[in-house]
């Protein structure tokens, strides 16, 4: 009777630990984003940006200005402004996540990424992601944030299904102005 009853416990312990440790986070969770998830025409806002995706278009090729580009190319439109404060107030951080692989917005058209934002009064423009010609189809996330380092920080998220957006042939990246309301 005694050696059921101690494998009883034991199990209930055992059971228990398992618990606590399915239970308990990471140890990176005390400094983890808060991410705040949108859809398209939908407006997401964080600690200090707020940001609205308006369309999501791929192209083999880009342009803006008297820029252009061939490639596999992402181009977002949106609208960005910031919530509380202006100094310092720039899209740093523009991501799509897919197989696997995290791509950075393109430094080379100019974009809203690199333009200060505005409380209260929303900038438009675009935002393009050149991705590698293997990648032509799949789940992708998008992520918009305020910091390169987004720890204990807002991150506007959109999930976006790559298979569902037609293929152009040409795009053109959005003016960035103030946005039309």
């Amino acid at each position: 009777m005694r050696r059921a009853a101690a494998w009883a416990v034991g199990a209930g312990l055992v059971a228990a630990a398992w618990g606590v440790a399915a239970l308990t986070p990471a140890d990176d969770a005390s400094e983890a984003p808060f991410p705040v998830s949108v859809a398209v025409g939908e407006r997401g806002e964080g600690r200090n940006v707020a940001i609205t995706v308006e369309d999501i278009r791929r192209a083999s090729s880009v342009s803006a200005q008297d820029w252009s580009a061939e490639g596999n190319w992402v181009v977002v439109d949106l609208d960005a402004a910031a919530v509380t404060s202006e100094p310092g107030t720039t899209l740093r951080l523009a991501t799509l996540e897919t197989a696997g692989r995290t791509f950075s917005a393109s430094e080379r058209p100019e974009s809203l990424a690199t333009q200060p934002l505005a409380v209260g009064i929303p900038r438009s423009g675009s935002v393009a992601f050149e991705l590698p010609d293997d990648i032509e189809a799949g789940e992708a996330v998008l992520t918009f944030g305020l910091s390169s380092d987004p720890r204990l920080d807002s991150l506007i998220v959109l999930q976006v299904d790559l298979d569902e957006i037609e293929v152009q042939t040409d795009a053109e990246l959005r003016p960035t102005g103030w946005a039309q309301p």
